[in-house]
C-alpha cells in the first residue's frame, strides 16, 4: 500500500462519512474528534505491531470483502476500534477498545449496531466466542490476515510483535506464541471464511512452518 493510499485509507473523511451514515437522527456528530483519538491511540510509544499500519491493513482486507457482509458499517467500525486500546500483556485491551466504543456511541448510534460492533471487536480475542454470524467470521479473518502477507511482511510483523513483549524472555515469549500458531494450524481451514482462505491459506501455512524454523535458530 503506498503511503497515499495509506493516508487516505485512514484519513478523518473515510471515518467521518462511516460515523455519520450510523448517526441516528438527531444526534450530535463529534466524528472529528474521534477520529483524532483514535489515531492518538494507534500512534502510542509502546506499539510497535498494533499500530496504524495494522488497522490499515485490516481496511484494506475490509474493502475487499466488504460486499459480502451482512453490516458492513459495523464491521468497518470494528475493524477502526478493535485495537485501539493497547497494553501489552493485558487480558482486557479488546474488553477496554470495544468499552471506548460504546461510550462514544452512547445515544448516537442505534442500540443494534452499538450491540454488534461490541461483539464484532470481543471476536478478535480469538477464542472462538462471539462468532455467531458471518460479519464475525470476516473480523476474525481481517485481524489475522497479515499471516497471509508476503514472508518479509510477515516476519517483520512477527519482529514488531515481538518488541511489544519486551518484559518475557525469548523462551517464554516464544513458548506463548508458537502455542497460538499452532493451534490455527491445527485446524482444518486457517481462515473459516471461503474469502480469506482462498486467497490467503497457502502463504499463511507457508510463513508460519518457515516461522517455526526462523525462531528455532533464536533460541
Amino acid at each position: 500500500m503506498s503511503s497515499a493510499a495509506a493516508g487516505d485509507i485512514s484519513g478523518p473523511d473515510r471515518f467521518q462519512q462511516l460515523w455519520q451514515r450510523c448517526l441516528i437522527g438527531g444526534a450530535a456528530d463529534n466524528s472529528a474528534d474521534i477520529h483524532r483519538r483514535l489515531l492518538d491511540g494507534y500512534r502510542e510509544p509502546q506499539r510497535h505491531y498494533h499500530t496504524l499500519a495494522h488497522i490499515e491493513q485490516c481496511l484494506a482486507m475490509f474493502d475487499q470483502c466488504k460486499s459480502l457482509t451482512s453490516d458492513p458499517d459495523a464491521l468497518e467500525l470494528a475493524v477502526w476500534f478493535h485495537d485501539v486500546i493497547f497494553e501489552p500483556g493485558s487480558p482486557d485491551n479488546e474488553k477496554l477498545s470495544a468499552e471506548l466504543y460504546l461510550a462514544f456511541s452512547d445515544g448516537v448510534h442505534s442500540d443494534q449496531t452499538r450491540g454488534l460492533v461490541d461483539r464484532l471487536i470481543m471476536a478478535t480475542l480469538h477464542d472462538g466466542s462471539s462468532l455467531e454470524d458471518d460479519d464475525a467470521v470476516y473480523m476474525v479473518d481481517i485481524d489475522l490476515s497479515s499471516f497471509g502477507l508476503s514472508w518479509d511482511e510477515f516476519l517483520q510483523d512477527s519482529k514488531n510483535l515481538r518488541l511489544e513483549s519486551a518484559d518475557l524472555s525469548d523462551a517464554e515469549y516464544y513458548r506463548k506464541k508458537t502455542g497460538f500458531q499452532n493451534c490455527l494450524l491445527a485446524k482444518e481451514r486457517f481462515y473459516l471464511s471461503d474469502f480469506f482462505a482462498e486467497r490467503l491459506e497457502t502463504q499463511a501455512r507457508s510463513n508460519l512452518a518457515r516461522y517455526f524454523d526462523y525462531i528455532s535458530q533464536q533460541r
